[in-house]
């Protein structure tokens, strides 16, 4: 079977989508944190009574611990 220029048409190119300026999901990307991470954060600040804007500046301040659970010591 004889291929035709017609056969190889160009895919279109994906753009990958980057958060807007200013959303969540660009601030935790910016610091490296899960987004998930940092809503929770923000939810229990506000839940103890700190209004948003301020409950995100400090939920972003904060450093990023390790996830999961520990992993045993060996003793050998």
């Amino acid at each position: 079977m004889k291929l035709t220029a017609r056969d190889f048409r160009p895919t279109p190119c994906q753009k990958k989508s980057e958060p807007n300026m200013g959303t969540l999901s660009q601030r935790a990307k910016a610091i490296g944190m899960p987004v998930g991470t940092l809503k929770t954060r923000i939810k229990k600040l506000m839940d103890s009574g700190i209004e948003r804007e301020r409950a995100i500046e400090i939920a972003l301040s904060r450093p990023v611990g390790p996830q999961g659970r520990p992993r045993k010591p060996t003793h050998r």
